[in-house]
């Protein structure tokens, strides 16, 4: 989410397309991580697919880097995304 300074708003909003495909499925209406979606139980290999399920949601996990009028930004999802 974008927020205009000067007008003390949302400006715009971006998704990610992990977001887009899995966000509903792995978070809360909230937008916090819906675990019991996630993890199937308590044994290892099952943590290690929720984790990777986690990830596929695509958050955005790093500090925003800008250049320009570009701002780029990696995403749990495996991708780079370039915002103008």
């Amino acid at each position: 989410m974008a927020i205009d300074l000067t007008e003390h708003r949302q400006a715009w909003v971006f998704e990610t397309d992990g977001a887009r495909e899995h966000g509903a499925a792995y978070t809360k209406p909230d937008g916090t991580p819906n675990y019991e979606a996630a993890y199937a139980g308590d044994f290892y290999d099952d943590m290690v697919a929720g984790v990777q399920k986690l990830r596929t949601a695509g958050s955005i996990v790093s500090t925003p880097t800008a250049a320009g009028d570009v701002v780029y930004v990696g995403s749990t999802d495996g991708n780079l995304y370039a915002l103008q």
